[in-house]
């Protein structure tokens, strides 16, 4: 099977990564944690080969979880850390029922995004719109997403309220209805916002 979205298999199941939402620089991985990578990386090619299956395809199955999981856990204890770890048989990464009572298959679980954002630049860019939906809804495995609005003045938004449901009504026409809610804006010690939340409702 040929896969649309990273055909080669180079994204694991389970990011173990450094991340920011902004605000501050992300902090580099700890050297295990690249090892943990490392190794999840090189399970996957070896166990793929061993059940015939592309980089890609093993990936996206409960065996390819649970090499993962099992790939961190060695990791970490090469490392000397101490603690809680993931609960998985080796042979789950070769036996696809076994990982899967281990693990669960991937579409089991509800995920909802509580504080998703949505940046309308340059203003009624189409094309920002298209970007959101398709890498929220299209490509992740996202069910339900909150969009929310960062703390601005009504004449310097990052987004409007008209432009966030404008994308709302392009989501409600994919799979599934209401996947987009909206959280509106509401600064009360600014002037109109109080007044505007009826619209906002609306």
């Amino acid at each position: 099977m040929k896969h649309r979205i990273d055909p080669e298999g180079k994204r694991l199941p389970i990011k173990l990564d450094s991340t920011s939402n902004g605000e501050f620089a992300p902090v580099p991985l700890w050297p295990a944690n690249l090892e943990a990578n490392r190794l999840a990386h090189e399970s996957a090619s070896v166990f793929s080969r061993k059940l015939c299956l592309s980089r890609r395809s093993f990936l996206l199955s409960s065996c390819g979880a649970a090499a993962t999981l099992l790939s961190f856990n060695a990791a970490n204890a090469a490392a000397g850390r101490v603690g809680g770890v993931f609960e998985i048989s080796k042979d789950a990464a070769l036996e696809e029922q076994l990982a899967r009572v281990q693990v669960g298959p991937a579409k089991d679980e509800f995920i909802f995004d509580v504080q998703g954002h949505f940046i309308d630049t340059p203003k009624g860019n189409a094309k920002s719109a298209e970007v959101f939906v398709k890498d929220v809804f299209m490509d992740s495995d996202t069910d339900v997403m909150v969009l929310s609005f960062v703390p601005s003045r009504r004449d310097a938004e990052p987004v409007t309220i008209g432009a966030a449901d404008a994308v709302r009504s392009v989501v409600a026409k994919l799979e599934g209805t209401h996947r987009l809610l909206l959280h509106g804006r509401v600064n009360p010690n600014q002037p109109g916002d109080l007044e505007g939340m009826n619209e906002l409702k609306e």
